[in-house]
């Protein structure tokens, strides 16, 4: 099966992103199944003639999105679609819409061989002319939780990307969001002219504030981020919404830590947080999306998806 897939160097589309979507396809529709073996990337490499390490790409994103497994020396394996996707309403209307536009077709005497770069190409036409948004954090639990949240917002798929674990060359986003925390990090990261970035705020969850607002207020809230413009951005937050016996702590030692009853730490640092346990009373920033922010990217978003629609009907795409 897998010998039937095909790239175009014409096509626009990176060639490991044609792999990619190719081979998604394969194993998404049961043509490739759990457990069968992919060729080898030289050997991929050398039917396609391109460079391996193209096909090697394409496998790592694959075992990304959890479709693929690497075996080391035993070679790579087809995990499959996975429980979820296997009960997913959206994969099943796809995959009759699909066949049925097969169905056609095929009585238009079309082969398979000849039916699978078309829609290989037409998806890969399609994945491009979506809006592509990321969501970029610090630490993988909150990327996943604001890309998703920012996803249910705006109706459309947030892409969670964690700083110091992508390439921003190879990202293709067209929007990507991030905190003012990470704002100028991230604008030095994407500095392609047609990729947006824009930051959004996070407030205070109401926990937090119940937790900080708990302390009397001749005792003393010390903040302790990673860097001093971190955590004076969080007394700021704070001291918006009424706590004002706020301190930013340069250090965690026993002489930082006098006349302070609670320190607030990031949620990214559990080592702070086991290390200060036992000495003083410690709580982690929860964060939620600003609803002034919600509304900000949702145009900005829909302002972004009118370009695309107008730049498509200018191309006739």
């Amino acid at each position: 099966m897998v010998d039937n897939l095909q790239v175009s160097r014409d096509s626009g589309v990176p060639i490991f992103r044609q792999i990619v979507t190719q081979l998604s396809f394969m194993i998404e529709s049961g043509d490739l199944e759990p457990g069968q073996s992919l060729p080898s990337a030289r050997l991929l490499g050398d039917n396609l003639h391109i460079n391996r390490n193209t096909v090697a790409r394409a496998y790592a994103q694959l075992g990304e999105l959890g479709l693929v497994e690497s075996h080391g020396r035993s070679g790579t394996r087809v995990v499959g679609p996975g429980p979820a996707r296997e009960a997913s309403p959206a994969r099943d209307q796809a995959l009759d819409i699909l066949r049925q536009a097969i169905r056609e077709c095929i009585a238009l005497g079309l082969t398979a061989a000849e039916i699978q770069p078309l829609v290989a190409g037409l998806a890969m036409r399609a994945e491009e002319d979506v809006l592509k948004v990321s969501f970029v954090e610090c630490n993988v639990d909150r990327a996943k939780y604001f890309a998703d949240e920012l996803g249910e917002h705006l109706g459309l798929k947030v892409r969670p990307l964690v700083l110091g674990t992508f390439d921003a060359e190879e990202e293709q986003a067209d929007l990507v969001l991030t905190t003012f925390f990470h704002l100028a990090e991230v604008r030095g990261l994407f500095r392609r002219p047609r990729t947006e970035v824009v930051a959004i705020v996070v407030a205070p969850h109401v926990q937090t504030l119940v937790q900080i607002a708990s302390v009397p207020r001749d005792r003393t809230v010390g903040i302790w981020y990673r860097t001093d413009e971190q955590a004076v951005s969080v007394r700021d937050s704070l001291t918006q919404a009424g706590i004002e016996n706020i301190e930013v702590l340069h250090g965690t030692e026993d002489e930082d830590l006098e006349n302070v009853d609670l320190v607030v730490i990031p949620s990214e640092t559990p080592e702070l947080r086991t290390r200060l346990e036992g000495r003083i009373r410690v709580i982690e920033f929860g964060n939620v999306l600003d609803a002034a922010s919600i509304r900000m990217v949702t145009e900005v978003v829909g302002d972004m998806q009118a370009d695309k629609r107008g730049d498509q009907e200018a191309t006739g795409s």
